[in-house]
């Protein structure tokens, strides 16, 4: 299943942030995602040196052989999730758009990035399927800013 963006939301203070699962990009509505590391764009190539040394081909191989030296090629950070995605279930609304994604971190963490870049008043429900208080728009918002 492919992912928009997996977003790492910073801890903040005493509280601890984790991976956000955003598949359709829809974060982008609720909070300025400007500053995030987004773990689906971090692919990067890797080259690395692999010693010389002998190997068997078989369990009790009497004619062991030796690869030499070489440097070995990869790419990271390009696998798309399989199955079941990690976290719990949260849902964002704003009273006219409604929106689930799937969280590691504490609530708390995700609490505290939201009231730093609110773009709109966010109101959480929780795993449990309780709202939490809702979150003011962050200075600099869109409904903070004059017209």
């Amino acid at each position: 299943m492919a992912y928009a963006h997996i977003y790492v939301i910073p801890d903040t203070g005493e509280a601890e942030g984790g991976d956000f699962y955003d598949k359709y990009g829809n974060l982008e509505y609720f909070a300025d995602v400007a500053g995030l590391t987004d773990k689906t764009s971090s692919g990067y190539d890797v080259t690395s040196t692999v010693k010389s040394h002998s190997r068997d081909h078989f369990m009790r191989d009497p004619a062991p052989s030796t690869v030499a030296s070489h440097s070995r090629f990869a790419s990271v950070g390009i696998r798309q999730i399989k199955g079941a995605v990690p976290g719990v279930t949260v849902t964002l609304t704003d009273g006219v758009e409604k929106r689930d994604f799937q969280y590691t971190g504490t609530m708390s963490g995700l609490v505290a990035w939201l009231k730093t870049t609110a773009l709109v008043i966010v109101t959480i429900i929780g795993p449990s399927g309780t709202p939490y208080d809702p979150i003011p728009v962050a200075t600099g918002g869109a409904l903070s800013m004059p017209a």
